[in-house]
């Protein structure tokens, strides 16, 4: 397994709340490598606000890291845009923000993550239309994103944060619905913790599905500080066989530094 660790790209607007490293890109890249990690994922908001030549230019060519994931958290954290939002104006600007993320996604030999951008239930229209735009739309983004070789990865989010697809299984469910070849998911124990029953069996239940997966402590920080039982999340890993990223997507408390340098030597020691 490769470990991986979260980056911002620079149009992301700089939080507390953002789950990345942040900053000067190029100086979070340097440092990452410096920390022996094999790669990261980008959490990009608009890639028509970067320059995406340079950065993967960088990261690919002259710092030799590969990168896994394309994240989408802030197209909805800043942007507030989903893909099954009541109105139609909302989802067809998402849909080609979406769309263009899979275009870098495929230029950087990367997948992509659809979190809290699929949307939430809500009461201006019924679940059953809401199923019915999210079956349509995901469809058509898949067969986009399948011309540009490129996996879609459905990452179930705690019902702190959506009302939709909410636990391992539903994610399974939804995969199975679609039946898209390239519609699979991306596993976050902090979010799996909190609405799995088991770890350990939804791993197993979501073995044919699981192409990507998100480490962090059970309140959301630092790998070893807290009660998350990495060791066997690990052994479950291998025997499920496994074997892409893990990566990091954190609080960055107390500080970014901290928390890759912790993590990395965490996580590999336990490896």
């Amino acid at each position: 397994m490769k470990i991986h660790y979260q980056v911002a790209t620079p149009e992301v607007t700089i939080s507390p709340a953002v789950t990345s490293i942040q900053g000067d890109i190029y100086e979070n890249i340097d440092f990452l490598s410096d920390c022996g990690y094999d790669g990261v994922e980008l959490m990009v908001r608009d890639c028509s606000l970067i320059n995406k030549d340079k950065i993967l230019h960088y990261i690919k060519l002259d710092k030799k890291l590969d990168i896994s994931m394309i994240c989408t958290g802030e197209v909805f954290g800043e942007d507030k845009l989903t893909l099954t939002d009541p109105s139609k104006e909302v989802r067809e600007k998402c849909f080609k923000r979406i769309c263009s993320l899979v275009d870098f996604a495929s230029e950087a030999n990367a997948n992509i993550n659809i979190g809290r951008v699929r949307g939430f239930y809500n009461d201006t229209i019924s679940m059953e239309e809401t199923d019915k735009i999210a079956y349509d739309v995901f469809s058509e983004l898949a067969s986009y994103a399948l011309s540009k070789n490129v996996e879609l990865l459905i990452e179930p989010v705690t019902r702190l944060q959506t009302n939709y697809i909410n636990s391992t299984q539903d994610g399974i469910d939804f995969c199975k619905r679609l039946n898209k070849e390239n519609i699979n998911l991306m596993l976050d124990i902090y979010h799996m913790n909190i609405e799995d029953k088991n770890i350990v069996t939804s791993f197993y239940e979501a073995k044919m599905f699981v192409k990507h997966v998100h480490f962090a402590e059970n309140n959301r920080r630092i790998p070893g500080t807290c009660g998350m039982d990495f060791k066997t999340v690990l052994n479950t890993l291998n025997e499920i066989g496994y074997d892409r990223v893990i990566s990091f997507e954190i609080f960055q408390i107390p500080d970014s530094k901290t928390c890759a340098m912790e993590s990395i030597k965490y996580i590999r020691n336990l490896l």
